[in-house]
């Protein structure tokens, strides 16, 4: 009986291939994960290891193809596996014999999650013309990504609302599923695989179907260290970003009603976070994924939008996150700071051991549901603290809450505070579903009721002599407002 690659009647290889089978009494096999298209293993000669994948399954992908764009795509230097061959087993299963490139990602950090997504904003930027004689395929979008999704009326009346509202794009070469489970690494370098579903289409579908399943399978933190190193590269507005991301959920929920997505114990609940903060599927129903009808709409204060874990809130610019240790040197550059709490019931702290104290305090007064302090920091540098907003007194019978903000005083004037804000409000209306948000100002703080007012607010009066804040005494306070109908 032949090796794996004796076997097969070779229709197309490269000078490799000979040598291979020249040797291949001496090559070794070792099995490998399989995919739900194909089965896979590894050939190893004394010098180098090769991915042999036989398509025996449903799927009959174009193995010419995806031959052709391997050659064209490693010779202009992208990180792709180099093809060696491709052709027929005995069985009629076409198989594609590659190199072997590395071990998949089990573990990533914030350098592997910026790497994986500038490979994938070059393959994005990659000109038609570039590929030459390369014929890439072009499908109806629809039929495509969503095979039978005629048979699920909630899936398929959704799909055709968002289709009507963007303009589907096929301009570019899109990877059709680039996600981590298909990178593999070695040596810290890094290479895509799996090209079956390579063709030309809309380069911002692709990576919302890539930052969706990282905010699934991996975490949000990491979906915005992925989001924000792709957007540095490539334009994308944030309502057409959110639409995509509408479509690559229910790509992910008619997957899953075929089985043909991993799940773990708390994948469905990840997915029910994606449909309640996209705007453009909180209102639907999706029989498979229950949602609680309180959290928009009628009804109270759900602060189990709030309390249940951290909430991470997004807009184009900034994303506000949890403040953790590692951003002390921000934090008390704002608590050092006299100037930043001139107008507020705050005391400076200048004592650094005190302000790292601080942030445990934090997290603690989130787990006993009081007080929300979430880090305002630039998607462009998500690490960087700009400065600090807050929600506190969630008062639920009356349905209020009061908020707060202040920034590192090199960040003042950019309009920082004005956007944080704004992601703030659309959280708790739209989320939360607080009917009233207010805030307590000094009349001598122009600045922060500016910024109040460009979001809205309006300002209903002054109370003389009225509270008493730290460091400050007996003071005038205004009281700004919005509500639920005026936003």
């Amino acid at each position: 009986m032949g090796t794996p690659i004796g076997i097969v009647d070779w229709v197309e290889k490269n000078e490799k291939m000979d040598d291979l089978l020249n040797q291949e009494e001496t090559l070794t096999t070792h099995s490998m994960d399989h995919g739900f298209e194909a089965e896979v293993t590894k050939i190893s000669s004394d010098k180098e290891s090769f991915v042999l994948k036989v398509w025996n399954k449903s799927s009959k992908p174009d193995v010419s193809f995806q031959f052709h764009l391997l050659n064209t795509l490693s010779e202009r230097g992208l990180s792709v596996s180099k093809p060696v061959g491709w052709g027929i087993n005995p069985n009629d299963d076409k198989v594609l014999l590659t190199t072997f490139d590395g071990m998949p990602v089990h573990k990533v950090n914030e350098k592997k999650v910026i790497d994986i997504a500038k490979i994938l904003s070059r393959i994005h930027q990659i000109h038609v013309e570039e590929l030459g004689d390369i014929h890439l395929p072009k499908y109806d979008f629809n039929d495509y990504f969503f095979p039978g999704v005629r048979e699920h009326d909630d899936l398929n009346s959704a799909l055709i609302s968002l289709v009507q509202i963007i303009q589907i794009q096929q301009d570019c070469i899109i990877h059709g599923d680039f996600h981590v489970g298909n990178i593999v690494e070695e040596n810290d370098r890094y290479t895509v695989i799996d090209w079956t579903n390579g063709q030309l289409g809309d380069s911002r579908y692709d990576f919302a179907w890539s930052l969706t399943l990282q905010k699934i399978y991996i975490s949000e933190r990491y979906a915005h260290v992925f989001r924000s190193a792709y957007l540095l590269e490539n334009d994308i507005e944030q309502k057409e970003l959110e639409v995509f991301e509408a479509l690559a959920c229910l790509r992910w929920i008619l997957l899953n009603r075929n089985g043909g997505v991993p799940k773990r114990s708390n994948t469905i609940e990840m997915v029910k976070d994606l449909i309640t903060n996209n705007s453009f599927l909180r209102e639907l129903e999706f029989r498979d994924i229950p949602i609680k009808k309180n959290i928009r709409g009628g009804g109270g204060m759900n602060l189990e939008a709030v309390f249940e874990q951290f909430p991470i809130l997004t807009s184009e610019h900034f994303v506000l996150k949890k403040i953790e240790e590692l951003h002390l040197d921000e934090v008390f550059e704002i608590y050092n700071n006299d100037k930043v709490f001139e107008y507020c019931g705050i005391i400076p702290k200048h004592n650094k051991d005190t302000v790292k104290n601080m942030i445990g305090h934090f997290a603690r007064d989130y787990n006993k549901k009081s007080r929300v302090k979430w880090g305002i920091f630039a998607n462009a540098e998500p690490n960087r603290l700009l400065g600090i907003i807050e929600a506190v007194d969630f008062n639920q019978k009356v349905n209020i809450v009061t908020i707060g903000y202040f920034l590192v005083e090199a960040n003042w004037g950019q309009g920082i505070a004005t956007e944080a804000v704004k992601i703030l409000l659309d959280f708790l209306f739209m989320d939360v579903n607080v009917n009233r948000i207010q805030a307590e100002v000094m009349p001598q703080n122009e600045t922060s009721k500016k910024v109040l007012l460009k979001n809205g607010f309006i300002k209903e009066g002054a109370l003389r002599q009225a509270t008493l804040w730290a460091g400050k005494g007996i003071i005038d306070i205004e009281i700004y407002s919005i509500l639920k109908e005026d936003y």
